[in-house]
């Protein structure tokens, strides 16, 4: 999670730090130093390593449920080195762990014992609810999975199997806590938090001050209508005034017990790609993705690119699948022209006019995010827990350095180098 929410929940000043660092939290696995490692890769691999040594956990929380796959994605390629790390109790030199190993070490102790038994179980990753027999009394996984972010759930669902339960970690943001989960069943759904002002701004209206709505001026004469989509107006106790978070939620109804607005979210706001005469939402782009799974396979995350690589520029999805490609995954693009086509009218119109042509899919290395997560941590050297995929990825240095990671296209209708440089030509 973010450095500030922890310090706040757990009375962490900076000044305590060094004090911090000698302990660890209750009920955890990991001692606090774990949290002062910047480097991505070895932060979660550290994480993962307390976790693989102590039999008896019962919870893994993170703050998105990506962390949670890129975590197990790394141990995995590191199974054989975390085994063997935890039989000898010698704790590995990873990058960027030199400033808190004086701690770390005084936490780590061999455990052979362990490590025979997870060499029993193995690296069984192919196999459903595999975390289940390395973590035999795991019962729940915690992280944001709404939204976007639900593109994940199947890849957790595998690793922990049917029995695990999913939990979202609630509706937050740096500003502050939007919404408590409503109902633990159900990953987007929330009832809005009563600590700070929030107001609501019908997205289908102008965006001037004087169309912003409360949620109710008496508990039976409510301003925000179920079914209505609204973005969330932000005043907090800090200060902040009226603050525009870019999150669209819509209503679902109100909780009976105080009448507090219960919502999913949506998308974020302005998150989208125009084309020909189409403006493409953030929930257009990952609603049709998610709608060609059964040709395309299990995805386990996205982004969308202009593909300008013919003079008829595309919408160009980029994504990653869980495993083999489906065997109809050349029908994956012709199924996506279709729900485009369904959730935005003026798409269809601009396929009628000749001025779009369908949406290319090309698929990338396994891994391929978390990487980038990893490599845009380290570029920008922000925190761990707050690097995200954007829907519809615009820069140009994040644009060039995911290019690279392409392993093939799929569809009937592929773009190809021409003979000519710098042209591309359609191919059958």
């Amino acid at each position: 999670m973010s450095s500030g929410s922890i310090r706040m929940q757990n009375g962490i000043d900076v000044e305590k730090d060094a004090l911090a660092l000698q302990y660890t939290a209750p009920r955890a696995t990991s001692p606090i130093a774990v949290s002062f490692i910047s480097k991505y890769r070895s932060f979660l691999l550290m994480h993962a390593l307390f976790a693989l040594a102590d039999t008896k956990v019962e919870t893994i929380n993170t703050l998105f449920g990506t962390i949670f796959v890129d975590m197990i994605r790394y141990m995995e390629e590191e199974w054989d080195n975390l085994l063997k790390h935890i039989e000898t109790g010698e704790l590995p030199d990873w990058e960027g762990t030199d400033h808190v190993r004086q701690w770390l070490v005084l936490k780590f102790h061999a455990s052979p014992e362990r490590a025979a038994e997870l060499r029993a179980i193995g690296k069984a990753i192919q196999e459903p609810g595999w975390l289940v027999k390395v973590w035999p009394m795991l019962k729940v996984v915690i992280g944001i999975a709404s939204g976007v972010y639900s593109a994940v759930i199947p890849k957790i669902r595998h690793y922990v199997g049917p029995d695990v339960q999913l939990r979202s970690l609630g509706f937050t943001a740096s500003e502050a806590y939007v919404g408590t989960v409503y109902d633990p069943e159900n990953l987007n759904l929330y009832k809005v938090a009563c600590d700070d002002v929030v107001e609501y701004l019908d997205v289908s209206k102008e965006e001037t001050a004087s169309n912003l709505v409360a949620p109710f001026l008496i508990r039976i004469q409510w301003q925000v209508q179920p079914g209505h989509k609204y973005e969330v107006v932000l005043t907090n106790r800090d200060g902040m005034w009226r603050y525009r978070l870019g999150d669209v939620i819509e209503i679902e109804g109100f909780d009976p017990s105080d009448g507090a607005p219960v919502v999913r979210y949506v998308e974020r706001r302005n998150v989208a790609l125009r084309l020909g005469g189409a403006m493409l939402s953030e929930e257009h782009l990952a609603k049709a993705i998610l709608a060609v799974q059964d040709k395309l396979g299990p995805l386990t995350e996205f982004t969308v690119v202009m593909d300008d690589r013919s003079i008829t520029r595309r919408v160009g999805y980029l994504v990653e699948t869980q495993g083999e490609l489906g065997r109809e995954a050349d029908e994956a693009p012709d199924k996506l022209l279709r729900e485009i086509c369904r959730l935005n009218p003026q798409f269809q119109f601009g396929l009628d006019t000749e001025e779009m042509k369908p949406p290319t899919i090309r698929i990338l290395k396994p891994g391929t995010f978390a990487e980038y997560r990893r490599w845009r941590i380290e570029v920008t050297n922000s925190g761990s827990g707050q690097t995200k995929v954007p829907v519809v990825m615009w820069d140009h240095g994040a644009r060039e350095w995911i290019l690279t990671r392409i392993e093939r296209e799929v569809g009937h209708s592929i773009l190809v180098e021409s003979k000519n440089p710098g042209q591309v030509t359609d191919s059958k």
